[in-house]
């Protein structure tokens, strides 16, 4: 198997269901793991400059409309690759860094990772509105839903970031965000479509809540304490 050495440069117009089914052919197919998490990164090379945001329209595509063996085939080669290190990964500028510019401090971040930051932190690249985020966050946690064990190794990596206060990738309203949203994806819920809107849904809602908080302290003049954990 190889990949097509054009149908995947992009282009004007990108096709994006040809780069979806290259992914699903070699994570439904290729016999090992390392193959597998190669053919991820095959993928990801001929996307070049592209990456990010390209990488997120393919697994989001895979996860609206694969059935759900290819589904579950790229959800544990995701998990594999984050296992390893190797997951697709997209540089966003730190939370300091000037909204108008995307020079400055950036952070490599995952799929997920990535989505959140741009939602809830826009750099350089522009503003991902609210609608955009919402349908392109439960494909993608949808298809990460369909490998427990590649949800429950997410959950914990955004556990992790979302307890990291001095790696400078996220804000403080961002980290209570991604706590709220591994929390309740880490829940028990059998289905991936639902598993995945509640975890948005409790992103979307620590989020606001947060920035009310903040909007409020402004105001007055005073600023609470962080939320004992």
């Amino acid at each position: 198997m190889s990949i097509p050495p054009q149908g995947l440069a992009p282009r004007p117009e990108p096709d994006w269901s040809g780069a979806a089914e290259v992914l699903i052919e070699g994570c439904a197919h290729l016999p090992t793991a390392e193959e597998r998490v190669r053919w991820l990164e095959r993928l990801c090379l001929s996307l070049g400059d592209a990456l990010y945001p390209a990488i997120l329209q393919v697994l989001c595509l895979i996860g609206e409309h694969g059935d759900a063996a290819a589904q579950t085939a790229v959800a544990n080669t995701l998990m594999l690759a984050l296992q390893t290190g190797r997951i697709p990964s997209g540089r966003h500028a730190a939370w300091g860094t000037t909204l108008t510019s995307s020079a400055g401090p950036t952070r490599t971040m995952g799929p997920i990772e990535y989505l959140c930051a741009w939602y809830a932190q826009p750099d350089g690249r522009g503003t991902l509105g609210a609608v955009a985020f919402d349908r392109t966050a439960r494909s993608l946690l949808c298809l990460v839903s369909h490998s427990a064990q590649a949800r429950r190794l997410y959950c914990a990596k955004l556990s992790n970031d979302a307890d990291d206060p001095m790696g400078g990738a996220w804000t403080r309203s961002s980290r209570q965000a991604l706590r709220a949203m591994a929390q309740a994806w880490a829940e028990p819920e059998a289905n991936p479509q639902r598993a995945a809107a509640h975890a948005v849904d409790a992103f979307l809602l620590a989020l606001k809540k947060t920035e009310s908080q903040h909007t409020i302290a402004a105001s007055t003049g005073w600023i609470p304490p962080p939320p004992l954990r």
